[in-house]
C-alpha cells in the first residue's frame, strides 16, 4: 500500500480508539452501504472549497453561528 493509505488507516485507527470511534463507524457504515450514491463532481467542488475556506481560517464557531441565527 501506498505511503497515503497508510496514513489514511493510521488516522481511522487512532480515531476508531478513541471518544468519536462510535460515530466513524456509523459514517464508514452509512458510507459503505450508499456506495452507489457517489458525490457529484458539484458536490466535490463544495467540498474543496469549504475545505479551503477552513484552512484560510473563513469559519466560524458553532457558538458565533448560533447568536448570527439568533438561536
Amino acid at each position: 500500500m501506498g505511503q497515503a493509505t497508510d496514513e489514511l488507516f493510521h488516522k481511522v485507527r487512532t480515531i476508531a480508539a478513541g471518544p468519536h470511534g462510535d460515530l466513524l463507524r456509523d459514517f464508514i457504515d452509512l458510507l459503505y452501504e450508499r456506495q452507489e450514491e457517489y458525490f457529484s463532481p458539484e458536490d466535490l467542488a463544495a467540498i474543496q472549497e469549504g475545505m479551503a475556506q477552513i484552512e484560510r481560517g473563513e469559519k466560524v464557531s458553532w457558538e458565533e453561528l448560533k447568536r448570527e441565527l439568533g438561536w
